[in-house]
């Protein structure tokens, strides 16, 4: 039980939070409000031992493609017009660009490559791809998976994707098995790079997080 929660707070956090922010907490423990608060609690401290994993498996996941693609296309890649990109993957980086663009003239391609979003990189795994990004270069970069079809990257990586964004937005996830997400991310950094899996593993606070909270 949380000692600063009294039922006065209790119901001003309902206010503040909103009664459908707690609708799953409240199903989850037959409308106890102070169960449910402390069930909100835990999944605060779950999202934030979340961060560590889903920002190393991001930034390895657009790191990743990006060297593939620049030693085939260019390290000015996105905006060469060389790869054969897709209307909303040229939308995505023409959105980037205007972005970066309201503070400087022209970005240098690492602040491109930062500013493009997850889903940008992911759909760069699609289906729409296979024969021709996957197959000339990207499936370098995940070799160390043993050899894994596009299809099995992709679902992995836009599954990672979708709960990213379930943490982003601050979306119950307390009810997931998340050892197993956990589990799944580290594996899909290890696709990649097996050194790098083994960094996030050392410094992940999720497993103890998980069981202590």
């Amino acid at each position: 039980m949380n000692d600063l929660r009294t039922d006065a707070i209790n119901v001003s956090l309902v206010k503040t939070l909103s009664s459908s922010r707690l609708k799953k907490y409240l199903e989850s423990c037959n409308a106890d409000l102070h169960v449910a608060l402390g069930s909100y609690e835990r999944n605060t401290r779950l999202s934030e031992a979340f961060y560590t994993p889903l920002q190393c498996v991001e930034i390895c996941l657009r790191n990743t493609i990006h060297q593939r693609m620049s030693d085939l296309y260019g390290s000015d890649w996105m905006t060469n017009e060389a790869p054969p990109l897709s209307g909303m993957s040229k939308s995505m980086v023409k959105q980037a660009l205007e972005e970066l663009q309201k503070n400087s003239d022209w970005p240098s391609n690492d602040a491109i490559v930062s500013e493009l979003k997850f889903a940008f990189w992911v759909g760069l795994l699609g289906p729409g791809y296979d024969g021709t990004l996957w197959r000339k270069t990207l499936h370098v970069g995940f070799a160390l998976g043993g050899g894994k079809k596009r299809k099995t990257v992709h679902a992995r990586f836009n599954l990672i994707r979708r709960f990213r964004n379930r943490v982003a937005h601050h979306e119950p996830i307390f009810q997931k098995d998340l050892i197993a997400v956990h589990k799944e991310i580290i594996e899909a950094i290890a696709w990649m790079c097996a050194d790098t899996a083994a960094w996030a593993t050392h410094v992940s606070r999720l497993p103890s997080v998980h069981a202590d909270a």
